[in-house]
């Protein structure tokens, strides 16, 4: 199945940068807490529009190395020489085995299915001692809206239908923690972050890109969508936007010929 948020679509590179400004610190903060530094080899999977391929690239130094895969890299042209791009699907492509000390995947898994197997694929590329980083947001309180606006929840609904028709699990993040139980990983946490900063403009993202097929498909009426980018527009309304969830696990340290997961 191709991927429904294309890289060739307008706006894309404007939608990916409002993610990365919201989202970025708190995987920072996370790659921090889990002692990244100078010298550590890095795996972004799903590298998008390359903004934690460059902070990593600033992380690890010119000792470092950082490998970003994505099936489309043309968002990655201005990365650092350090920086290896690499077109792959991690679906069919194998990644290097045992390789990285941290290997950090961010809004990505809820494409894949089965979502397990991917989480499986990114876990062999880590080595002895490095950590599994995902993070995936859940679409559950993506309807809350203060004070309430029933178009909103329509929007929401629209979009949930429309993108998982197309293979997005907007719910996926709640249940990343179980996948990620489910791996023979050791140290495995979780933590739950919102972002208000999101505001309405990843909505708009999306409203925009798929409004026309809303309309046709008969989940919304041209008048429920027009009257949507009235209400998001405004500024009057306060959202409590998609959560994210980020789990991180540790690969067993090796011992003997224990060397693989």
């Amino acid at each position: 199945m191709a991927y429904l948020l294309d890289q060739g679509a307008p706006a894309e590179r404007e939608r990916l940068d409002t993610m990365a400004r919201a989202w970025d610190p708190g995987t920072l903060r996370t790659v921090e807490e889990l002692g990244i530094g100078p010298g550590h080899r890095c795996l972004e999977a799903g590298a998008g529009a390359g903004s934690i391929t460059r902070s990593l690239a600033e992380i690890v130094g010119a000792g470092g190395h950082v490998l970003a895969v994505d099936t489309d890299t043309r968002f990655l042209d201005d990365v650092p020489p350090l920086v290896e791009v690499r077109t792959a699907d991690l679906m069919q492509d194998d990644l290097p085995r045992g390789e990285f000390d941290l290997v950090h995947a961010r809004l990505l898994v809820a494409h894949l299915h089965p979502h397990a197997e991917a989480l499986t694929r990114l876990a062999a590329a880590v080595k002895p001692g490095g950590w599994l980083l995902v993070e995936e947001v859940d679409w559950t309180y993506g309807d809350r809206v203060e004070p309430p606006e029933p178009v909103h929840t329509a929007m929401i609904t629209a979009l949930t239908e429309i993108m998982g028709a197309g293979g997005f699990d907007a719910t996926y993040g709640g249940r990343l923690l179980g996948d990620m139980l489910a791996l023979d990983l050791t140290d495995v946490a979780a933590e739950f972050r919102g972002v208000q900063s999101l505001s309405w403009r990843s909505w708009q993202h999306l409203a925009d890109r798929f409004g026309d097929r809303i309309v046709r498909s008969g989940l919304m009426t041209r008048e429920e969508v027009d009257r949507w980018w009235a209400v998001s527009r405004a500024g009057t309304s306060l959202l409590a936007g998609p959560a994210m969830f980020a789990v991180r696990g540790r690969r067993h340290q090796a011992t003997g010929s224990d060397s693989t997961l």
